[in-house]
């Protein structure tokens, strides 16, 4: 098996998108391979949004405190190689194959009982991540939840070091829950017995709900605004600077990511930190923060990337609580101007109210079609941004649509929506594709 042949057999015989709810089946895999998710500490990270730019954050400054620190995220934005990660370097393709390989025996006997049985994409590529840190003998791995917190696969860790929630908001709707009550008791689901908790969230009602969940546990509590927090002092894209207030004060830490919401998802990485170095015996310093802020890369959120003349800035706000963001972040770095955008989305997220909040900000739009299964309906996210703008065209090739927002004099213009087109476009922008 090449490494082409291993995307495929993940993506075809184990249908990427298909959701298998309960941990059994990974519970199972997991004892077959020696439960390699207990053999090195794991800060473990959910939320609706934040937690794949806190992940970032918290890896790049334990690398710079001489720790080989595993990363594993979803979704990826150009390689599936990138759901694997140590000290920011991406797996090898021929690792990939080998770390399939190990498990494919246990695949093929667990596919054997029936359908309930088969572990999933996500389930797959979850146990692969936890072994392959194994393998490479980490000092800590850093692990993103990738639906939910409770059900979701990587739950399968006994007692983290920490336990991340970084904002509890209504996504996922049809798997999670309706209500936000019902979506904080799931992403809630990661705390363990003793392990403590660090949050963004700053709604009460939501926090009771962390809160008493937390305690049943015996778990402490730290939240954003109440236990630690940050003072911005300059915004400019790539150079940002906040000082910090926590258990210790940290000042003018830059910060190469971008967005207003960037400020307390650093924060919510130094709590994390804060709790993490003393669980591990060393020192975090300001010298050591100010290093690794500074070298995060997250791509796809408020990302500039210069090409063809122009600014183009990479969005995946594909939830109103992202969508919110984001317009908050143009107006902190543009002012009141207008912005020209491309936008395309999935026909399972609240595409009317992001077009909704998109629209003040917005003098002319390119609607496309997202390249995935679940973009059925873009005419209908056309006809509604309709609604809004005047200056609204759909063009249904991504690549097409994004060649026509470039024809524009504004130096600067904007890619917004789903992560699928996101990742498109930085393929046309950058080069590199999926396979290759």
């Amino acid at each position: 098996m090449n490494y082409k042949e291993s995307i495929e057999y993940l993506y075809n015989s184990r249908p990427y998108g298909k959701i298998k709810y309960g941990l059994f089946r990974i519970k199972e895999l997991m004892d077959r391979i020696g439960n390699p998710q207990d053999s090195y500490p794991v800060i473990h990270i959910t939320g609706t949004n934040g937690k794949g730019s806190v992940a970032a954050m918290i890896t790049s400054v334990l690398a710079q405190m001489g720790l080989k620190v595993g990363l594993n995220i979803s979704p990826h934005i150009i390689s599936f190689r990138e759901r694997f990660q140590i000290n920011g370097q991406l797996i090898s393709k021929s690792k990939v194959v080998s770390l399939l390989e190990y498990i494919m025996p246990h695949l093929n006997k667990m596919d054997k009982k029936e359908e309930d049985f088969a572990p999933s994409f996500f389930e797959v590529v979850t146990a692969m991540a936890f072994h392959y840190f194994r393998q490479e003998k980490v000092d800590v791995a850093v692990i993103e939840v990738g639906l939910g917190g409770k059900y979701d696969a990587s739950n399968v860790i006994k007692k983290p070091l920490v336990s991340v929630i970084t904002t509890v908001g209504l996504d996922h709707r049809k798997i999670l829950g309706n209500t936000e009550n019902e979506i904080s008791k799931e992403k809630a689901g990661i705390i363990k017995p003793g392990a403590p908790v660090v949050s963004g969230v700053t709604r009460p009602v939501i926090r009771r709900v962390i809160e008493k969940i937390a305690k049943e546990n015996g778990a402490d509590t730290y939240f954003f605004w109440r236990d630690f927090y940050v003072q911005p002092q300059k915004m400019s894209i790539g150079h940002n600077l906040f000082n910090y207030v926590g258990e210790n004060h940290h000042n003018d830490l830059p910060l190469s990511l971008n967005g207003a919401h960037q400020y307390q998802n650093a924060a919510i990485a130094i709590k994390t930190l804060e709790i993490a170095s003393k669980r591990l015996n060393m020192k975090l310093s300001s010298d050591i923060l100010k290093k690794g802020l500074s070298k995060v890369q997250w791509p796809g959120r408020f990302e500039l990337l210069k090409a063809f003349g122009k600014g183009i800035i990479l969005d995946g706000a594909h939830n109103p609580d992202g969508t919110r963001t984001f317009v908050e972040s143009v107006r902190n770095y543009f002012g009141n101007q207008k912005i020209r955008l491309l936008f395309g989305v999935l026909d399972d997220k609240d595409y009317m109210n992001n077009i909704r909040l998109l629209s003040p900000i917005s003098s002319e739009v390119i609607v496309t079609k997202v390249s995935s299964h679940r973009s059925t309906s873009p005419e209908k996210v056309f006809r509604e941004w309709k609604k809004y703008v005047d200056n609204v065209i759909y063009i249904e090739n991504p690549e097409i649509a994004f060649y026509e927002l470039l024809n524009t004099e504004k130096p600067v213009v904007f890619c917004v929506g789903s992560l699928y087109l996101v990742s498109e476009i930085r393929q046309a922008i950058l080069g590199g594709k999926e396979n290759a």
